[in-house]
């Protein structure tokens, strides 16, 4: 299947989201502990199932049209895409040395970032990438690419329950006061 431009651009943002985002993988602080092991196995899988299915780099999976291969749809797509990349790379790195990658973990010396777009969102990095999963399924227009963000959505629920009971644990009283002043994964609405 030949790929628009708009879903090429929207390849494009995610090669630089990974871009960004190699270096902390070697540059956050140690590991303090690895919570809820079995939770993270399922939220795993369905993130490795989720981009196959969102990203199909060739693999045989239904590629049925749900929504029109047009120039309107792909650019509503990349208005979506782009601004979700930048988020989720302003939020990781206002995260900075904390962040824990794809196995949600405490680090030593972890701290409660409150500031940049943790100022408003308790997990923007998700709610960046949840905006960039939708627009980028919304430019391919596929029932594979829709399947591909449930599954993303799906897995981002249990990271955030998980991380949540992590913070509330790790800050006790600040964590509470800070969920109080600040909204789950959508500003106004969750």
């Amino acid at each position: 299947m030949m790929r628009s431009q708009y879903t090429i651009l929207a390849y494009w943002s995610w090669l630089l989201l990974g871009l960004v985002w190699l270096p902390g993988y070697f540059m956050s602080k140690n590991t303090s502990n690895v919570p809820r092991r079995a939770l993270q196995i399922p939220a795993t899988l369905l993130l490795i199932a989720g981009f196959t299915l969102l990203l199909n780099p060739g693999f045989q999976v239904p590629d049925m049209p749900v929504t029109p291969n047009n120039a309107l749809f792909g650019i509503i797509g990349v208005m979506l895409d782009l601004p979700g990349v930048a988020l989720a790379i302003w939020a990781r790195l206002a995260l900075g040395r904390n962040w824990s990658g794809i196995v949600v973990t405490m680090k030593q010396g972890h701290e409660l970032v409150q500031t940049g777009p943790y100022a408003v969102v308790r997990h923007p990095i998700y709610t960046g990438l949840l905006l960039a999963v939708i627009g980028t399924a919304v430019t391919e227009g596929t029932f594979a690419a829709y399947v591909g963000v449930a599954a993303i959505f799906i897995a981002f629920l249990i990271r955030v329950a998980i991380e949540d009971q992590l913070m509330s644990e790790q800050f006790g009283e600040a964590y509470q006061a800070y969920r109080g002043r600040t909204w789950k994964l959508v500003p106004l609405v969750w």
